[in-house]
Formats: C-alpha cells, sequence, structure tokens
C-alpha cells in the first residue's frame, strides 16, 4: 500500500498541530502556576480574637518582591459590598483584637491604619498600637478595613463583623 503525499503531509501537520498544542497547554499551565505561587507570597493577614483565628480578605495591593510589583485597585464600594456579604465575625463590645501578618517576604511594617465602616458608610478610625485595637461599643454588622504600610508596599484587608 502507497501512502498519498497529500495525505501525508495532512498527517505531518496534524502532528506537528498537536505538538504545538501540548506545548501552549503547558507553556500556560506554567503561568498559570507562577502567578499563583506568586499570589500565595504576598503578605496575609488575620484577626486573633482570643483563641479563634480570621484570615482577612484582601484588597487594594501595591506590593513589590524585589523582582516585580504588584498593582490592584480595588472600588471602596465595590470592597464594601464583598465583603458585607460575607461570613460575619462576632466580636464583642469593646473588645481586644490582634492582627497578625504573615509571608511579609522580609518587609518592615511602618505603620497600620484600621477603620470600621458602617452601613451608611460612615467610617471610623480605631487607634493601633502593638498591632492591637478595640472594637467600639456599638452594636451592629461592620466592615473592618485595614491598610499596612511597609517597606515593601502596602496591602489592604478586610472583614465583615458583628459587634454583640
Amino acid at each position: 500500500m502507497k501512502v498519498q503525499p497529500a495525505k501525508c503531509g495532512v498527517y505531518v501537520l496534524s502532528g506537528l498541530g498537536a505538538v504545538m498544542v501540548f506545548f501552549l497547554l503547558l507553556l500556560k499551565n506554567s503561568a498559570f502556576f507562577l502567578e499563583e505561587e506568586y499570589d500565595q507570597n504576598k503578605p496575609e493577614a488575620a484577626l486573633a480574637v482570643n483563641e479563634h483565628t480570621y484570615h482577612l480578605h484582601k484588597g487594594s495591593i501595591n506590593w513589590s518582591n524585589g523582582r516585580s510589583t504588584t498593582k490592584k485597585e480595588i472600588n471602596v464600594y465595590d470592597l464594601y459590598t464583598y465583603i458585607s456579604q460575607q461570613k460575619s465575625i462576632p466580636l464583642k463590645q469593646q473588645q481586644s483584637v490582634k492582627l497578625h501578618f504573615s509571608n511579609l517576604d522580609g518587609a518592615y511594617i511602618r505603620g497600620v491604619n484600621v477603620h470600621i465602616w458602617k452601613n451608611n458608610g460612615e467610617k471610623t478610625k480605631l487607634f493601633v498600637k502593638n498591632n492591637e485595637f478595640k472594637i467600639p461599643k456599638n452594636q451592629g454588622f461592620y466592615v473592618v478595613d485595614i491598610v499596612i504600610n511597609s517597606t515593601r508596599g502596602t496591602m489592604q484587608y478586610a472583614a465583615n463583623v458583628q459587634i454583640q
């Protein structure tokens, strides 16, 4: 049986096409894993309340790891809307809350700002000392907005809280 040149060319192109698709998928997945790994290396934040630890959601980012800089700006209204729909963290009036940061990648924290947002858009700045702050007296649902300023940039975190 003799192979026709036209059919042979089709088979060669099909094989070459399959190899190209394989390499493109490999390249796409490699980029995905690198991005995922880099995202995992950004600083994490958590609220420590008594014996419980609650991880915070990331907001706006302007962070440099020395090789590259990540910038992601999130509209305050969008962040508030998203966070207010998340499961709330139960807190008591006048309770002390400690902030824990990890994955700082050698960054030194210069300052921490904490604001609490009411559902009417009013925000109040809370006093922070040694990464600790006190919950206000007023009961209700709030969004806690935390921004760290460090030698590597700024990171914003947020959480939905219920003051009881």
